[in-house]
């Protein structure tokens, strides 16, 4: 598992409790936890407070404002967005970027990963695609994109009545069982973590869960919720289940171990 930088930890931290508070000499102690440094932690905090992330609410205290990150409509639906899928029609999604400039490596960048979130897949040249089988159809895709980071000169539209062997050449850009196969693989993975939970100490438990659990959200967010026609659901939503079960429990633990208890806000 790759190791957490001192940015990524403090981003897993107020995504995972935006109502808490958290003192610096807390989020100090979450980077011993997993191996960084204090001074690490300290430039992380104040740049983040910078970009509007992190506010102060008095000396060495932050509230989060994970409203302010691009990505985080998107991420606080980890629990619920396998609801979105609906029955497939066989029309097609597509994002069309050819008339953003190659040398906007930021816009290009952004475009990408919010893309990639959406379930879009490249097909030919700028062109990307994926089935129309999300609530809201292409209307809602489009308004996701754009405020997920999709390049401002991208055109979003619906690709219907392909011939046949456009149509299969489609459906094979995603490899449906390599799919299901990483979901799978995670849900090991937290399987075996939560049965080690009683021979580990809090401290070693909290580290592995934020690696462990960072990473099944993320494979949750990135799984393209293909229909059923190309993709068996319930891999997604046994990793879901077992996702928020386990988060649960790394909460509990988190947040006794950084006296977080108590510390949850009511500002509206």
């Amino acid at each position: 598992m790759s190791e957490p930088t001192a940015r990524k930890l403090l981003l897993d931290l107020v995504t995972a409790r935006p109502r808490a508070r958290f003192s610096i000499a807390a989020l100090c102690r979450a980077g011993e936890i997993v191996g960084l440094s204090a001074p690490s932690i300290r430039m992380a905090a104040q740049r983040l407070h910078e970009e509007g992330v992190l506010e102060r609410a008095g000396r060495g205290v932050y509230l989060p404002r994970p409203a302010r990150l691009r990505t985080y409509p998107h991420v606080e639906q980890w629990t619920t967005r396998h609801r979105s899928r609906v029955p497939w029609t066989g029309r097609w999604a597509a994002v069309e970027n050819s008339a953003t400039a190659r040398t906007d490596r930021a816009v290009l960048r952004h475009h990408d990963r919010a893309v990639r979130l959406l379930g879009f897949h490249a097909w030919r040249g700028a062109l990307h695609v994926r089935p129309d089988n999300l609530r809201g159809g292409v209307d809602a895709l489009r308004r996701t994109l754009r405020d997920t980071g999709m390049a401002p000169d991208a055109v979003v539209f619906a690709i219907d009545r392909l011939d046949p062997d456009t149509d299969r050449e489609l459906r094979r850009l995603w490899d449906a069982a390599d799919l299901a196969a990483g979901l799978d693989r995670t849900a090991e993975e937290l399987t075996r973590s939560r049965e080690r939970l009683g021979t580990l100490t809090p401290e070693e438990f909290a580290r592995e869960s934020l690696l462990l659990g960072s990473r099944a959200i993320a494979t949750i967010l990135h799984d393209p919720l293909l229909p059923e026609d190309l993709c068996d659901p319930g891999p997604h939503e046994r990793l879901v289940a077992l996702t928020r079960d386990y988060q649960d429990a790394a909460q509990a633990i988190w947040g006794r171990l950084l006296d977080l208890d108590g510390t949850s806000r009511d500002d509206g």
